[in-house]
């Protein structure tokens, strides 16, 4: 794994991964066990969720902004703005922080604009839980 990074440098690192789509650097940051519980409901799993959420983010994202972020030892929330073709959407991630990793995240946003921009099957792709494990 890569060096240990702050819970500020994550939470900067999580929203700037996402402006440069840099699957990489999801895919060392978040935990494997990763969870991410958002307006739409609760995504289980790192595979899972980047698997679901990138191809949804690459059609309703055109921008984020950080706008502010507030960091401890093991948590920190990253105020920021998501640009949308449906308009901005201020928006803050609460992230949970152990072992170098992030564990959990829990977004707050209106969703309206989301919901204007995808799909209702895509919006249900956004709460599903962890696929079962093959054999």
């Amino acid at each position: 794994m890569a060096h240990t990074l702050t819970s500020e440098q994550l939470a900067r690192g999580w929203i700037q991964a996402w402006i440069d789509q840099d699957m990489a650097w999801l895919n060392t940051y978040l935990a494997p066990d990763f969870l991410h519980i958002s307006p739409f409901g609760r995504l289980a799993g790192r595979d899972h969720y980047l698997n679901t959420v990138a191809p949804l983010a690459a059609k309703s994202v055109q921008k984020l902004t950080i706008v502010s972020v507030i960091a401890g030892p093991d948590k920190s929330a990253i105020w920021f703005e998501n640009h949308t073709p449906a308009g901005v959407i201020p928006s803050c991630d609460w992230l949970t922080v152990k072992k170098g990793t992030i564990s959990q995240i829990h977004s707050f946003y209106d969703s309206a604009h989301v919901r204007d921009t995808l799909t209702s099957e895509e919006q249900s792709q956004l709460n599903t839980t962890l696929p079962p494990k093959s054999s």
